[in-house]
């Protein structure tokens, strides 16, 4: 099994005994050096994007891939009971030692429990996999964990601005394509992860298919190549 790099990495770094600069590696060899602050920035420096969309959680929530915790805590100061899931034990560990109440190992794609009124699923994390299927797996598979008329909330990557994290991305077909890369630390390989970049009407055909509605794309002059969607569920399902 690959190592779990990116949790050591965290884990690490939360408790000031970082060993070396972690990096990420892409699949051409590429290596650079992994932002490792920007997983514990505090709400006021986010993603304008992350910050708009959070606003729109309601009820009990699924944070699905929630890394160290930074959406999960921000939700539990607002009131909201959330699960937190990720698929790294090291980033779990951070999570709840940061004070995240439900914190567990798992994966989005298989999502546990049910009956949750959001699904938050920001830091990319829909965009695991290489194609609009596996973008459509992913969705339908949150749809059987969210209660009638639950809302999802998330960025997305594109490729319609130019971006040095994009450049080196493989090409599927107009509009979709995805990038591959690994962190490494410390002796430790993660394991190769792949990141869909997909356009806003790329994203809405995709969505089309699943149980889920595209209610609204946002995006900001700061935005990037990043863009947010809100999706809900028809509330008589």
């Amino acid at each position: 099994m690959p190592d779990d790099a990116f949790g050591q990495m965290v884990l690490d770094f939360h408790r000031d005994n970082l060993a070396e600069q972690p990096s990420y590696r892409r699949d051409d060899g590429t290596l650079t050096d992994a932002h490792l602050a920007g997983y514990f920035e505090p709400p006021a420096a986010w993603h304008p994007v992350e910050q708009r969309l959070l606003s729109d959680v309601t009820g009990r929530a699924l944070d699905a891939g929630c890394g160290v915790g930074r959406h999960a805590l921000s939700l539990q100061e607002r009131g909201h009971e959330v699960l937190s899931v990720d698929r790294s034990p090291g980033a779990v560990a951070v999570a709840r030692e940061r004070g995240v109440t439900h914190a567990a190992v798992g994966d989005l794609r298989r999502p546990p429990g049910g009956g949750f009124d959001t699904v938050v699923a920001l830091g990319k994390q829909l965009g695991l996999g290489t194609s609009l299927a596996d973008l459509r797996t992913t969705l339908t598979g949150l749809a059987t964990v969210t209660r009638p008329g639950g809302r999802l909330v998330a960025d997305v990557d594109t490729l319609d601005r130019a971006d040095p994290e994009t450049g080196a991305a493989h090409a599927v077909r107009p509009g979709v394509a995805y990038r591959r890369f690994r962190v490494e630390y410390d002796g430790l390989a993660g394991p190769w992860t792949d990141l869909l970049l997909v356009t806003p009407s790329g994203f809405r055909a995709a969505v089309s298919e699943t149980p889920w509605t595209v209610d609204r794309v946002v995006g900001t002059a700061e935005s990037g190549s990043a863009y947010g969607v809100g999706l809900s569920l028809p509330a008589d399902r």
